[in-house]
């Protein structure tokens, strides 16, 4: 027998907000979809394996706060839909933040290579390790939280926004939010140090593949910002606002504002029109902004 979970006393499900909050993630979910799907397609755009790591990991968090949505049970979800995505919201962020944090590294390696007198070889250890542990983490974060709940039934239930289901214990949102801020505080610390690389040789950014490297760093940077002050959140407070979810919602759309806007895949989308020379196409696997910054 299915049991269906009644949230009316509870969960305080405020219409407009569910609405919103569902469509952002939808939005972003889409929209990374589409930008993976096209890199591996087409032939003309080339990124690095963490790169592809980093947009799973955010699509898999989109799916994780719409999952109830997703399969039609947003307003009356069945226990095992609710333990499901509830398991699933809290995972998302620690996957979240270690798929960007090996984007980052991966960054950060490409940029000590070219500081290098000589070439540095790449690790392969390092390199596979960058793939595999975070969604080895989070599928030990899953399992975790999943087991949790079904030895626990009384505390799964729909939040007090009404958005998702998540787990009525501060427990969780701890574990997760500790792991995303130190991972967080990590990814703005290496950003900040290819920052100060590329404002060291600043007048490389009149080259204008440099100058968006460094525009989207920026941009990246002030997301890692949201993003610890999300982990924050979750680490200083029982409960969120409204606001809390909508800002969680936006994060997915940042990442395919900076990661969606590149002209090679602008070429792809916009077939018809005469495509650009390939020297001239931004690349993030082996950058050649990254690859430009000259030894100190």
């Amino acid at each position: 027998m299915t049991t269906n979970i009644n949230f009316a006393s509870d969960a305080h499900s405020n219409a407009q907000l569910v609405n919103a909050f569902i469509a952002l993630q939808l939005i972003g979910q889409f929209g990374l979809f589409v930008i993976v799907l096209t890199a591996v397609a087409s032939p003309n755009v080339k990124r690095n394996p963490t790169w592809y790591t980093f947009c799973v990991g955010w699509i898999l968090s989109c799916v994780s706060y719409t999952f109830v949505f997703l399969i039609g049970q947003q307003d009356s979800p069945t226990f095992g839909a609710c333990v499901t995505q509830a398991a699933g919201i809290y995972a998302a962020p620690v996957l979240t933040s270690l798929t960007t944090l090996s984007f980052a590294m991966d960054m950060l390696l490409d940029v000590r290579a070219a500081s290098a007198h000589s070439p540095l070889k790449r690790s392969r250890t390092i390199a596979i390790a960058l793939l595999v542990i975070p969604f080895f983490v989070w599928i030990v974060m899953f399992v975790g939280f999943l087991v949790f709940g079904v030895k626990n039934p009384s505390l799964v239930g729909k939040g007090p926004n009404g958005t998702y289901c998540d787990l009525n214990t501060f427990i969780p949102s701890k574990i997760t939010g500790l792991i995303s801020v130190l991972a967080t505080i990590v990814i703005l610390l290496i950003q900040g140090y290819i920052g100060v690389r590329l404002f060291k040789n600043r007048h490389l950014l009149q080259d204008r593949r440099l100058a968006a490297m460094a525009i989207r760093i920026m941009i990246f940077s002030l997301l890692g910002a949201l993003a610890l002050g999300i982990g924050f959140a979750y680490v200083l407070f029982s409960a969120q606002g409204p606001e809390f979810d909508i800002i969680t919602a936006l994060l997915p759309i940042g990442s395919v504002i900076i990661f969606g806007t590149h002209f090679d895949l602008f070429d792809v989308w916009l077939f018809w029109r005469q495509p650009r020379s390939s020297s001239s196409q931004t690349h993030y696997a082996k950058s050649d902004s990254i690859k430009s910054i000259p030894t100190p």
